[in-house]
């Protein structure tokens, strides 16, 4: 009797050892896929984060004469908190204008100082023109922004009472993002059209309103998982290599976004700065293509399209 209570208690510590073997298994293929789940298709390496860092040094501000711009004065930061706020906002126009917001664009301007800056509009897709077309809303008047010109018209009046377009300063109106808008074309664009002649120039990068959501709440996540406290997003402008495989792509300005803490961008879940990256690791490595720790965030859709019948 003795002996076959032994056989029990061994036959139910196999059977528990079993189960437990079977449960951590299910629980690390669980991980496994929510790490994939989690991870937006639209995060690129470290090495390429730098190369279109470096391109933007070498190929625009080095051609049109502004090469000692500080690494300080490329960053453009805005806050998770800010950015989770202004999406929550445009969700809620969505539904209370009916109005169907497509994502959002990174359109370029620059300052009165000449620095170089990014602001947020919402956008919808013409399609007439084929192409997501930023607006905004004033005094209950629709106002496109069609940033395929070269400049645009100042409104006979205009002020902020919808919230719709945010700089890293707080939100602008129509008539401020026009401004911003056409000095980029002035002391950015005409200088290196003098140089380099494209069919197009870049001044704004799309995103849907998904994948700005989803690299938000990846961060997030890296964030807790690694203790790396990330409060905001730090976007620079880059420069895809001049490389005909990338065909319209080729030797176009973009932006690339990066994860900030309130010190410095960082890259990777190690908390490898940006700017020391981009100074010392040109070279790739193995580990540096490797996609798992990166933080950056970039491929998105370049505007303005190329002229219609361009292919």
């Amino acid at each position: 009797m003795k002996k076959k209570m032994i056989s029990f208690a061994s036959l139910g510590l196999v059977c528990a050892t079993f189960f437990l073997s079977c449960e951590t298994k299910n629980q690390a293929e669980e991980e496994q896929l929510d790490l994939a789940l989690e991870v937006p298709t639209k995060i690129i390496s470290n090495t390429q984060a730098a190369k279109l860092f470096q391109n933007d040094q070498t190929t625009r501000l080095t051609r049109i004469g502004k090469e000692d711009t500080t690494f300080e004065d490329k960053a453009i930061h805005f806050e998770l908190e800010t950015l989770d706020t202004y999406i929550n906002h445009l969700e809620t126009i969505v539904v209370s204008k009916n109005i169907p917001i497509t994502g959002l664009s990174f359109i370029f301007g620059t300052d009165a100082n000449g620095k170089r800056t990014t602001f947020l509009m919402p956008s919808t897709r013409n399609a007439t023109l084929d192409y997501q077309e930023s607006f905004t809303i004033e005094n209950g008047k629709f106002l496109t922004y069609k940033h395929i010109n070269s400049s645009l018209k100042l409104q006979n009046s205009s002020q902020n009472d919808e919230n719709l377009v945010l700089s890293t300063n707080g939100y602008l109106s129509f008539n401020e993002a026009v401004t911003l808008f056409n000095t980029y074309q002035t002391q950015y664009i005409q200088p290196f059209q003098a140089k380099v002649k494209k069919d197009y120039y870049t001044k704004a990068v799309w995103y849907s309103l998904e994948e700005i959501k989803g690299y938000i709440d990846y961060l997030k996540k890296k964030s807790t998982n690694h203790n790396l406290a990330i409060t905001g997003i730090d976007v620079f402008f880059g420069v895809y290599n001049n490389d005909a495989s990338l065909e319209l792509k080729s030797n176009a300005q973009t932006v690339f976004l990066a994860a900030s803490t309130q010190r410095q961008t960082i890259i990777n879940v190690e908390g490898e700065s940006l700017k020391g990256f981009a100074q010392n690791s040109f070279i790739a490595k193995e580990s540096d293509e490797n996609m798992d720790g990166s933080l950056t965030f970039n491929i998105g859709e370049l505007s303005p399209p190329p002229p219609r019948g361009h292919h």
